[in-house]
């Protein structure tokens, strides 16, 4: 089985915690990361994309259930220390985002027992329908922003098309990149065992 490559996974995961905070690092140069009056592209990232491969390679369960925890974790933590504003980094709905990273990680499970470009697509656009449902219900129903009522659930979803559109996007783009011969390595062949 082809083993994550150790140089390639780090820069991911740099990469993944650098596009969590590059809006807000943009934001203290005076751009406006309002996702209506920015061309950022919000939820465009590896971190979801990495979700899947943890699943997929990870010898520990609970290493990629915590993996991708982390990052978001470091991102919050880097979007508070950046911004110097908490109600940015840890809101009311938060605790959902972290339950919906936790169901993509259980959906890339299904790429663990056998790697085939179909399974890993039908990972990457579940877990991206998946986290768009649960995520965007949490927004609704724990969140200011929209009323709770049947319309307001539909304005939730309809106002989050968009960054659906870049999750799946990322999901095309770095999920080929993480099950491709860059990301992965053989692992070491096992030194034959003499017997006397």
């Amino acid at each position: 089985m082809l083993q994550p490559r150790p140089v390639t996974l780090a820069m991911l995961v740099v990469i993944a915690v650098g596009f969590r905070l590059m809006p807000y690092l943009l934001h203290t140069l005076g751009v406006p990361i309002d996702p209506e009056n920015t061309v950022y592209p919000w939820n465009f990232s590896p971190i979801l994309p990495l979700c899947i491969f943890g699943a997929a390679c990870f010898a520990r369960r609970s290493v990629a259930y915590l993996a991708p925890l982390a990052i978001y974790l470091a991102g919050d933590l880097g979007i508070w220390a950046i911004s110097g504003r908490a109600d940015w980094a840890f809101y009311a709905d938060q605790p959902v985002t972290y339950l919906s990273v936790i169901l993509v990680v259980s959906c890339g499970f299904i790429v663990r027992s056998q790697r085939s470009w179909g399974r890993i697509a039908v990972a990457g656009l579940g877990s991206a329908v998946l986290f768009f449902v649960v995520s965007n219900f949490g927004t609704w129903a724990l969140g200011a922003t929209y009323p709770k009522t049947w319309a307001g659930l539909v304005e939730c979803y309809v106002m989050a098309i968009p960054f659906f559109r870049n999750t799946v996007i990322s999901m095309g783009v770095f999920l080929p990149l993480l099950f491709s011969r860059l990301a992965l390595r053989s692992p070491a062949p096992v030194a034959a065992v003499r017997t006397a």
